[in-house]
């Protein structure tokens, strides 16, 4: 009885542990059901994860507490009021561009700057910075904000400080008529704003409660270098209603204007991004307009779409008096969803309808009269002289639904999890899993989503000036759900439609933060004057497309911008890319105003299909090479083919021209070795991959699980824990999978000098059993969609590259702050050193061609399209153009490190481009390749049956294959081993 009681006593402690153990861990998640979400306190753990407050939620915080503006209070916080820095010094100058006082210079040096103050009056705070743009690589500036050790919400951690653009003069005329873009300059000098969110979700500045007594408060670097002058805390801007401000016109006694002012909104003051550029419309009624060639007659469009970008106009007013403000512009994007503005005149919002003015969806040109809800126009009171007017994108209603979407999504993700969690990947059609037993609360969880998604669609239904189609795909997935809270039994045979429904919610809340406008011109008139903006009849369209049909005849589709002639135009350079018109229209832009003033030379740019540069098969270059007609330089080459072409004579070695080496140390060195041949090198490369580690931090340390630096570490630690939760690893099948196995083991792709394969060796045969025993011994999925299975969580971590860095960046916003990267595992060395080594990073390389007769001028370009600067101004108008997810992975570190990667990302990205290493191109050498796959699909294709062959035999077989294949081509081609040089 004794022993008994004992093992009782035991069991109940063990079982009290268990459950505080259960409640520590999860006492900091989130719980979602059908009442809505509840907020919990977040802690952080080793792992950085965090679950931060939004600004949403924050305001949401001061109301319920009845936290108030303070009133008439402004406090100036100075630069001799820092106590502390990062590293101990305060660098402090005074006297920067006209400013007498005492103002911080703040470089990447400094992590963070911490000030002190009083505050004497306990509420609410606007912010305002006074601020000067250092030059660094052109990006928004920006910081964190911290206030008494803390970061307040979530926004907190990217303010931007935005920079000042003008254009540098009128555009261009091209020679075959076309006007081109002019370039734009930074303006520096003292700027101050006040804090605002960075995507332009909240119309009104963020505010901060302080209490009363000593704060202190962090600015820590993010992006970009700049001096900080004073940084003013100060009550809320009260802005009144329109009702209020003519009120107040009225007591004035302010009569109509009789005066009309007309301006073009090409024609703009500056702009707070340099992206932001002048569009062509060759609608009749544009204004000026130029049938048959490209003027560049309006501003905005999809370029102009994005929070918080902003245009300001100057004009000038001949009499004082009231006025309402006209545009002719176009809203014809996203299917009825409205873009909102915000609108300040003379460096004020005249009042609050002003502070995201909706512009309804509009197919066509049309007058927009800033006017009420009645139809009748605002009035403005303009004095007699020059004003301003800035636009400034802003997200309106919209905004609510994008955070709405974003917690419906990341709700929907969880509950999948779940679900996966249970049933696995694959579940079996014909069991009966019993889901809604097994998952407390997962009926009425389904039945809250489904009525979210109803209210989402009558949110978006009420603001749109159309039933959007989106609205009707909330109300297909909410039904989905419904149906599935009616019928538990379909939820297990139901997972792709919730993994479709999340990729759909995913591509809304990115849709929904795209806001484009674009506007012809402003007529700024007396309230009562007809401005007879009309919209084009079809005769007058009919007119423009026939004579654009016939300009059609003479224009060549495959060139881009100026189209040069040897007689006329001195010297220039054919340059054949194979990438999208967009890619190369930048690029030409880029080349018409920069390189060509600087050195005289000018480029014909002519786009091919993808794939048609290559040396594999026959195709547009090769046929090129052959009839003597070749272009001076190629872009867009894939990495195999220079070396390919060097073994026909048919591209320059680089190392021939004088400052090659001084080139070559733009990139990392591992870089050029596929571009190396005999003691040549035969490509500058343009863009690379990387490798690293991906991983979920909620289910990581949800699970538990630490971040592993081995192999070892992964067999024993990770994929248990995965296992033992229906989870999974990924790791490549692909052939490039195995590189990171052999360069880790210290082994190599050739030896002999590239005349046979190496991978007959220990240390290759070591790798190969590594990369085959991840899939046959430690059952990771040979066949994944390892971007889906993260999203869902059933795949918390992996190894991949760019594109799965890109897909998880602009594809999966649930997921924000809920992922993250860090060095991909190795093999501990004897000298207790890991060596992390991944394969190949070199992508698209530019080659010029042998045959060119002007291989100097040649040299002069591929220099200038690989330098810092051009690289890093190209990726960021390839960004703003095209979206995030069209970012520029170029190959020059300089370009690359001033992208905006996420601050610390770009340190791990950093690292394991240090680590790469690159197999060479011999002759014959894409036969390695082909018989290293098969001699993998061999192995673990065939795992299961009886006649499979062992690892060993399988790699000596492929061994074999690659070496007699080696010999055929080097025999084919007269070559000894002398003749080239690997490196």
């Amino acid at each position: 009885m004794f022993f008994s009681k004992k093992i009782l006593l035991k069991s109940f402690y063990i079982l009290i542990f268990f459950v505080m153990a259960f409640t520590l861990l999860f006492q900091d998640i989130k719980v979602y059901g059908s009442s809505g979400i509840e907020m919990r306190e977040n802690k952080s753990n080793y792992f950085g994860f965090e679950e931060k407050i939004s600004y949403s939620k924050m305001k949401e915080y001061y109301e319920k507490q009845g936290l108030k503006p303070v009133e008439d209070v402004e406090i100036t916080i100075k630069p001799d009021m820092i106590v502390s820095s990062s590293n101990g010094n305060i660098p402090i100058v005074s006297d920067l561009d006209g400013n007498a006082e005492d103002v911080l210079l703040w470089t990447d040096e400094y992590d963070w700057f911490e000030w002190e103050f009083y505050v004497n009056k306990a509420g609410l705070y606007e912010i305002d910075v006074e601020y000067y743009p250092f030059e660094g690589t052109g990006s928004t500036i920006q910081r964190a904000i911290w206030l008494d050790g803390k970061v307040p919400f979530e926004e907190a951690n990217n303010i931007p400080f935005y920079r000042v653009w003008k254009e540098e003069g009128k555009p261009k005329v091209n020679n075959i008529g076309n006007e081109v873009w002019p370039k734009q300059i930074e303006e520096k000098k003292w700027l101050v704003q006040t804090l605002v969110d960075s995507a332009g979700f909240q119309d009104d500045p963020l505010l901060f409660y302080l209490s009363e007594g000593k704060h202190t408060l962090r600015m820590v670097f993010v992006d970009q270098p700049m001096a900080i002058g004073k940084i003013i805390l100060k009550s809320p801007q009260k802005i009144l209603s329109y009702a209020e401000v003519l009120d107040m016109y009225k007591k004035n006694g302010y009569k109509e204007a009789t005066k009309i002012v007309k301006f073009q909104a090409e024609e703009t003051e500056f702009k707070n991004d340099p992206t932001i550029r002048r569009e062509s419309s060759s609608d009749p009624k544009t204004d000026p307009m130029s049938p048959g060639h490209r003027l560049l007659n309006v501003m905005g469009a999809r370029r102009w779409k994005s929070g918080n970008q902003s245009i300001t106009w100057k004009f000038n007013i001949e009499e004082d008096g009231l006025y309402k403000i006209s545009m002719r512009l176009m809203q014809n994007y996203d299917d009825g969803l409205p873009s909102y503005r915000q609108i300040i005149i003379d460096g004020k919002i005249p009042f609050e309808e002003l502070k995201a003015y909706k512009f309804e969806f509009v197919k066509d040109w049309r007058e927009e009269i800033l006017e009420d809800e009645n139809g009748e126009p605002y009035l403005f009171y303009f004095t007699k002289g020059e004003h301003e007017i800035t636009m400034t994108v802003k997200h309106g209603a919209l905004g609510n639904l994008v955070e709405r979407t974003k917690e419906d999504l990341l709700f929907l993700s969880e509950l999948n999890r779940k679900i996966i969690m249970i049933t696995g990947t694959d579940p079996d059609p014909n069991y009966e899993y019993e889901l809604d037993r097994k998952i407390p609360g997962l009926i009425d969880d389904l039945l809250y989503l489904a009525n979210r998604m109803d209210e989402n669609a009558d949110i978006l239904v009420d603001i749109s000036s159309k039933v959007p189609s989106m609205a009707n795909n909330y109300r297909q997935i909410g039904d989905q759900l419904r149906d599935l809270a009616s019928n538990p039994d379909k939820i297990s045979k139901a997972l792709k439609d919730l993994e479709n429904a999340q990729v759909n919610l995913g591509s809304y809340i990115t849709s929904l933060q795209s806001r484009p406008l674009v506007i012809d011109y402003f007529i700024i008139s007396p309230p009562n004057v007809d401005n007879n903006i009309k919209k084009s009849n079809f005769l007058e369209r009919l007119k423009v497309t026939f004579i654009n049909f016939l300009s059609s005849f003479s224009k060549d589709y495959n060139s881009i911008g100026n189209i040069y002639k040897d007689e006329e135009d001195g010297q220039i350079l054919n340059v054949w890319i194979a990438r999208g018109k967009e890619w190369a229209e930048i690029l030409k832009e880029m080349a018409d105003e920069d390189f060509t003033p600087k050195t005289g030379i000018n480029i014909n740019m002519n786009v091919v299909p993808s794939g048609q540069l290559g040396a594999g098969s026959v195709n547009t270059l090769m046929l090129s090479i052959i009839s003597g007609t070749a272009p001076d330089v190629a872009l867009g080459v894939d990495a195999r083919s220079p070396v390919e072409f060097a073994f026909r004579d048919a591209v320059t070695d680089l190392t021939t021209f004088s400052d090659f080496k001084e080139v070559a140390e733009r990139f990392y060195p591992s870089i050029l070795i596929p571009y190396r041949y005999k003691n040549g090198v035969f490509a500058l490369p343009e863009t690379m991959d990387f490798t690293v580690l991906f991983y979920r931090k909620d289910i990581v340390q949800e699970l538990g699980l630490k971040i592993p630096d081995t192999w070892n570490e992964v067999y024993q630690d990770v994929l248990p824990k995965l296992y033992e939760n229906n989870m999974n690893f990924y790791y490549p099948s692909t052939y490039n999978g195995y590189g990171l196995f052999l360069f880790q083991n210290g082994g190599s792709y050739y030896k002999d000098n590239g005349t046979r394969s190496a991978l007959d060796t220990p240390e290759a045969y070591k790798a190969f059993k590594q990369w085959t025993d991840l899939f046959i011994s430690y059952g990771i999925p040979v066949e994944t969609n390892f971007f889906t299975r993260m999203r869902n969580g059933d795949t918390p971590i992996g190894i991949a590259g760019y594109s799965h860095y890109m897909q998880l960046s602009t594809s999966a916003p649930e997921l924000y702050g809920r992922w993250s990267i860090a060095p991909v595992p190795g093999i501990e060395k004897a000298d207790g050193t890991i060596d992390r080594s991944v394969g190949s990073i070199a992508s698209q390389a530019c080659i010029i061609m042998a045959q060119s007769e002007k291989k100097q001028e040649a040299w002069e370009f591929i220099k200038w399209w690989t330098s810092e600067e051009v690289q890093t101004r190209y990726g960021r108008e390839l960004e703003a153009l095209l979206g995030v997810e069209a970012r520029w992975n170029t190959a020059n570190v300089n370009a690359f490190n001033n992208l905006p990667w996420d601050k610390e990302h770009i340190k791990v990205i950093q690292y394991q481009l240090s680590q790469a290493n690159e197999e060479p191109v011999v002759l014959g050498g894409y036969y390695t390749s082909r018989h290293l796959t098969n001699a993998w699909n061999r192995i673990v294709l065939n795992s299961g049956n009886v006649y499979h062959e062992n690892a060993r035999d399988s790699l000596e077989r492929a061994v074999k294959d690659i070496n007699k294949e080696l010999k055929s081509k080097q025999e084919e081609y007269g070559y000894s081993s002398n003749r080239w040089n690997v490196r």
